[in-house]
Formats: structure tokens, C-alpha cells, sequence
């Protein structure tokens, strides 16, 4: 039996990625290059879900599904002015303080982010993943 999907790829539980998702911004021009890379691809555009969270946020499930899968380290956006103030280049925050930072701010994380199963892919090394 196939897990029910919903229209950002989410398994019926709301967190894990069943099918490969790329969180990505339309503002952003590596999102933009990268994007337009995978979905060139031969037999890989249409199976990655498309997730341009600049036109749609990016639900508190998701984030937490994101993070589960990267970590805060590799997802931590160092150059913003809040990771700045509060010290989290050396001395990153925990998960939800993490999460719950990044849902009211999405820029405090890198961009963008593939999500293949529980692993995660930012910025240029979305073109690595195996999918």
C-alpha cells in the first residue's frame, strides 16, 4: 500500500518526505539554478515535488522534517544578522529553538534543501543527491 501523499509531499503523518522534495526560493538565484538543474535532468523533474515556500510558508512540520533530516549545523543560515546576534555560528541552538526560529524567519535557513527520504542536501550539494 503507497503512503498518502499531500500536495507538498508529505507522508499522511506530516513530516517525512515519501517522495523527493526541494524546498526552494524563487527570490533566491541559487534555488533558481539549482532547481532548474534537477528538473533537467532525464527522469527526474517530474518526480521531485516543487516547493517555492517564497509563494507558500513553510509549515512548523516541515521545518521540524527538515531539520530531523540535515541538522541545525548544516542548515543554519551563519551569515543572517539573527545567527549573528545570538552566537549560533559557534554554538548552534537546539532543534525546536531552531524551528521555531526559522518559522518566523525562513531566511535563517540555507537554501536550497533537498529532502530524499531522511537525508538532507543544501545549496550546490542538492546537485550531488541520489535520487
Amino acid at each position: 500500500m503507497r503512503a498518502r501523499v499531500d500536495a507538498a509531499g508529505l507522508s499522511a503523518c506530516g513530516y517525512l518526505p515519501v517522495m523527493p522534495t526541494l524546498y526552494w526560493k524563487s527570490t533566491c538565484t541559487t534555488c533558481r539554478d539549482v532547481r532548474s538543474a534537477l528538473v533537467s535532468r532525464p527522469g527526474v523533474g517530474s518526480s521531485i515535488v516543487d516547493r517555492n515556500y517564497a509563494k507558500n510558508p513553510l509549515t512548523l512540520g516541515e521545518i521540524r522534517a527538515i531539520i530531523a533530516a540535515g541538522g541545525v549545523p548544516t542548515l543554519l543560515n551563519a551569515t543572517h544578522a539573527t545567527s549573528k546576534e545570538r552566537g549560533w555560528k559557534t554554538s548552534p541552538p537546539d532543534d525546536e529553538t531552531f524551528a521555531m526560529a526559522a518559522h518566523a524567519e525562513p531566511n535563517l535557513l540555507r537554501r536550497p534543501i533537498l529532502l530524499v527520504g531522511d537525508r538532507a542536501w543544501v545549496h550546490r550539494a542538492c546537485l550531488d543527491a541520489t535520487l
